[in-house]
């Protein structure tokens, strides 16, 4: 029996979701765990996974369409399939408000090979000549990528190249649009300041996101100095072994041990989980995502170091699957790669903490007694009040800070 490929929900605020396009034509043979299409939400461009083998039977999302959450797209099934009937289960379809329609999904009579159809499916040149991100914020301006040429390796289609082409156009003329509209039919307007080409959908669900925190969370912030010379010379070390890390790493180990002494700094959800899974913020162009990073606890620091790699290049080129966009029971925010001595960051709705870490940096220290030049590092935590005071705040940094100046504890 034929099975529905289902507009997924890829996060817990999701309710519908762009189709940016199958990967796959009508009568391919998929197997499961392929990709075969991609899906962009607010946040980020996403593969999506078969979760059953066959040959595509039926495509029935558009490129470009607005599509809710539990819609059907298409239909994998065996070849011995075609030329049934096949009507999408209404089971899984949840109610629409009237100002979103579902794609309309009559019973359609699917037809033998030699008749079958592929619509508006992009080649796989198509897809390697530009990344998802370029290519989401190219429908948004309704440009044709067609009619750019990349820089990039192999003619690869950069953001350079796409501002480039918007800026060339908005010079070009100060009334008339770009020379393809959106989907909708609306002009585009390349007049537009080019410092705005990029305030898109993900700029809009930050904006929700951190009006939500500020206005529904009771922030409090607790910070503290904490020596980074051990740490320092951990990393001094691993380097030369050829196994380099980094501070962050160390932050993420650090912060899972101390937050299985102090649960109630965990989302409420979590707090008896065994794993403990933290959120990474990572800064973009166009926005900010809070990756997660599984199983901090159990995990080596290198290992740790690795995930995390991959995730900032998964960022990078909006490549994240649904389960690394999850909600994790805390989060980090890191800004001392731009030499920001300390801040105070906004807790995502949902949690209960953030840990805001600026840089590590030579500063005048007491040390037993004594004054010193030390690598020291400012960490401000933000808690909810109504679930912690200050107190039990304090107590978690200080666990934080004894994990860090004896790193033996992180990297054993």
């Amino acid at each position: 029996m034929a099975k529905e490929i289902i507009m997924p929900k890829l996060s817990d605020t999701m309710t519908e979701g762009l189709f940016a396009g199958w990967h796959k034509k009508v009568g391919d043979r998929i197997e499961r765990g392929d990709i075969i299409a991609e899906v962009e939400t607010d946040k980020a461009v996403m593969e999506l996974e078969a979760f059953a083998s066959g040959v595509l039977l039926q495509a029935l999302a558009k490129e470009g369409e607005t599509v809710p959450v539990g819609t059907v797209l298409g239909l994998i099934g065996e070849p011995e399939e075609i030329g049934t009937v096949a009507t999408p289960s209404a089971e899984v379809t949840p109610a629409i408000p009237a100002e979103h329609p579902a794609i309309s999904k009559p019973p359609v009579l699917i037809p033998p090979p030699a008749a079958l159809k592929t619509g508006p499916i992009q080649s796989e040149a198509e897809y390697q000549k530009a990344s998802p991100l370029v290519r989401r914020l190219a429908r948004e301006h309704g440009v044709d990528l067609k009619q750019l040429h990349g820089s990039g390796p192999e003619g690869r289609i950069t953001q350079d190249d796409l501002a480039a082409f918007i800026q060339q156009h908005a010079s070009q003329t100060s009334t008339g649009s770009l020379p393809s509209s959106h989907g909708n039919g609306a002009p585009v307007h390349p007049q537009q300041p080019a410092a705005a080409k990029f305030q898109s959908s993900m700029r809009q669900a930050i904006a929700t996101a951190v009006t939500q925190s500020w206005q529904n969370i009771p922030h409090f912030s607790v910070t503290m100095e904490i020596d980074m010379d051990a740490c320092r010379e951990v990393i001094g070390e691993l380097k030369t072994e050829g196994r380099p890390i980094g501070y962050t790493s160390l932050l993420i180990k650090a912060c899972a041990i101390a937050l299985k002494k102090f649960p109630l700094l965990r989302a409420q959800g979590a707090r008896l989980a065994d794993e403990i899974n933290i959120n990474i913020a990572v800064a973009l162009p166009d926005g900010l995502l809070m990756p997660m990073l599984r199983n901090c606890v159990a995990r080596p620091v290198l290992a740790l170091e690795q995930e995390l790699t991959k995730l900032v290049e998964k960022c990078h080129a909006g490549k994240l699957s649904s389960e690394e966009m999850n909600a994790g029971c805390f989060s980090l925010s890191n800004l001392g790669m731009y030499g920001v001595d300390e801040f105070t960051a906004l807790i995502m709705p949902g949690q209960t903490a953030i840990l805001a870490v600026g840089s590590v940096m030579e500063r005048p220290f007491v040390r037993n007694g004594s004054l010193a030049v030390a690598a020291t590092l400012r960490v401000t935590l933000s808690s909810d009040h109504r679930t912690v005071d200050g107190a039990y705040a304090a107590q978690f940094l200080a666990e934080l800070r004894r994990c860090l100046e004896t790193p033996a504890i992180l990297i054993g």
